[in-house]
């Protein structure tokens, strides 16, 4: 009887040692859930069930406690703060983790360091999040189309306090400072991605009002001439709305109409000054990078400047988490146990929020697997003595007969 229970003990001591080993072999390892070992007693059949026979290993079960947080330096890096798993799949096969360290593979999809591709709402080609449409996340390795430029919103206050020029006496010529008051030059983007210079020249005529010569790249003359006025507050009063222009640019792009909203253009006595002179058109771009926003949404970087969102990830939780089953390394597969996975986007409920630019390290305590790894071989050194002091007492009892 004696020998059982301490072959019991041994057994079940050697399970719990494995699994503290685990745990320690794998302090360091991202996103990984410790785990620890449950016992249970057992009792003898032959005595009705009611006297002791050992022990054995009722269940391992995980802890889904968080692990603290790394920076990392890395947009492309996520840490989950909540109860929310990143959905990845590999051969049709759907997993979940905690470990959010993602790249970028060889055909563009968001893939963990082990291959498996992260899960996600797409995008359009224009950048709309397509919720409710779930897939393998996607970073488009294609150039940015140009952007033919539409409109200008310029904001800028012209001087009251300037001289006026008589346009006949003093006939404007872009080349001499003195026919022209003052001048802004914006870019602009043809349809094929050709960058051009739109400058417009200002020339205050008399009280109140003033002309505006429009002139592209190298052009000796305006492409178009209007007449401002404003009231005696300095607001404008004509013309009242967009000044549009419509050219060709003369190196094979299509015709463009660009429209310059005159709504916050000015006329005070102070010196002339732009606050805002922003155009909605761009040139072609190469794909120089992507990254995560903290709602999840991944964002594709252009040498151009502009920036287009590629997908949203989708976090899943489960109604008992600790009912998941291990699949290797720091992924699960959902069971019975755990129930069916409910799925949204950070900041959803107890999805929880993304953290970008760090990690979810190990929550693995390594003093305390440590206490408990002396603990388990103290047990396993008792229960072999009792086993050994079974066997000696067997020993002479048999010699005593």
């Amino acid at each position: 009887m004696s020998i059982n229970i301490g072959m019991s003990g041994l057994k079940s001591t050697t399970e719990q040692m494995n699994t503290i080993s685990q745990n320690i072999a794998n302090v360091g390892t991202i996103g990984y859930k410790s785990s620890r070992t449950e016992f249970q007693d057992i009792y003898a059949p032959e005595f009705g069930g009611g006297q002791m026979n050992g022990v054995e290993v009722s269940t391992t079960r995980q802890s889904f406690m968080s692990g603290s947080t790394t920076p990392t330096g890395r947009n492309s890096d996520l840490a989950i703060n909540g109860e929310g798993f990143f959905m990845v799949q590999s051969n049709g096969q759907q997993m979940f983790t905690r470990n959010g360290v993602m790249n970028l593979d060889a055909d563009g999809y968001l893939v963990t360091a082990d291959g498996y591709r992260l899960q996600g709402y797409d995008a359009t080609d224009t950048g709309q999040i397509q919720t409710g449409n779930m897939g393998d996340l996607t970073v488009s390795t294609g150039d940015m189309a140009a952007k033919t430029t539409s409109r200008i919103n310029q904001g800028l206050n012209l001087d009251a306090n300037s001289s006026a020029i008589d346009p006949k006496a003093t006939p404007f010529n872009r080349e001499d400072p003195k026919t022209f008051t003052s001048s802004t030059t914006t870019p602009v983007y043809d349809s094929i991605g050709g960058e051009h210079e739109m400058t417009q020249y200002f020339v205050k005529t008399g009280d109140n009002e003033w002309q505006v010569h429009y002139v592209l790249d190298d052009q000796k003359t305006p492409m178009q001439t209007e007449t401002l006025r404003f009231d005696a507050n300095g607001k404008l009063a004509q013309p009242v709305g967009d000044i549009s222009l419509t050219f060709t640019p003369g190196n094979g792009a299509n015709p463009q109409t660009v429209a310059f909203d005159m709504a916050e253009v000015s006329q005070f006595g102070s010196d002339f000054s732009i606050n805002k002179n922003a155009q909605d058109g761009y040139a072609p771009g190469k794909l120089a990078g992507w990254y995560f926003e903290t709602d999840g949404t991944v964002y594709a970087r252009y040498s151009n400047g502009q920036t287009k969102a590629q997908g949203q990830v989708v976090l899943a939780r489960f109604p008992n988490q600790e009912g998941l089953q291990q699949a290797g390394g720091t992924r699960w597969t959902q069971s019975f146990a755990s129930g069916a996975p409910l799925t949204d986007v950070a900041g959803s409920g107890q999805m929880g929020e993304l953290r970008t630019g760090m990690y979810e390290g190990s929550n693995v305590d390594l003093t305390n697997e440590m206490v408990g790894l002396m603990s388990a071989q103290s047990n396993y050194q008792a229960n072999a003595k009792t086993i050994q002091v079974s066997q000696e007492m067997t020993q002479i009892l048999f010699q005593n007969l």
